[in-house]
C-alpha cells in the first residue's frame, strides 16, 4: 500500500514540475509576444497619425508660401488694411447672466472581474499602456 502512494504521490509531483514547466515555457513569453504586438499596432496607428498631420503641415507650408495666404493672414488675424480701406470692428455685446462654477463630481472606476484581469493577464493586455 506504501508502494503504491509513493508511486502515485510521485506522478503527481512530475505532473506538477511538468504543468509548472510548460506555464513557464509557453504562457508568459506568449504574454510578451502578444503585449509586443499590441505595442507594435499602437506605434502603428501613431505614425499613421503623424503621417497625416506632416502631410497636413507641409500642406499649410506650402499655402504659407503665397502671397494671397500671407495677406488673408496678415487681414484675419492682425487686422491689417490696405491703404485707403477702414477697419470695422464688431464687438459682441457682454453677456449679463451671471455663471456659478460647477465642481466636477469623481465617478469612481468600475473595477474588473476576476476573469477579465486574468484574460488580461494571459493575453499580455496588462503590459501595455492603452
Amino acid at each position: 500500500m506504501t508502494q503504491r502512494r509513493s508511486r502515485t504521490l510521485l506522478v503527481v509531483a512530475v505532473m506538477v514540475v511538468v504543468a509548472a514547466s510548460v506555464l513557464l515555457t509557453n504562457v508568459f513569453p506568449y504574454r510578451n509576444i502578444l503585449a509586443q504586438q499590441q505595442q507594435v499596432a499602437n506605434a502603428e496607428a501613431q505614425l499613421d497619425v503623424l503621417r497625416t498631420e506632416n502631410d497636413r503641415l507641409e500642406t499649410e507650408a506650402l499655402a504659407l508660401a503665397t502671397d494671397a495666404e500671407i495677406e488673408r493672414l496678415a487681414r484675419e488675424n492682425l487686422g491689417y488694411v490696405r491703404p485707403g480701406e477702414h477697419a470695422y470692428v464688431v464687438l459682441e455685446p457682454a453677456a449679463t447672466g451671471v455663471t456659478v462654477p460647477v465642481e466636477p463630481v469623481e465617478v469612481p472606476a468600475e473595477l474588473d472581474a476576476w476573469y477579465e484581469g486574468l484574460w488580461n493577464f494571459l493575453t499580455g493586455k496588462d503590459l501595455v499602456d492603452s
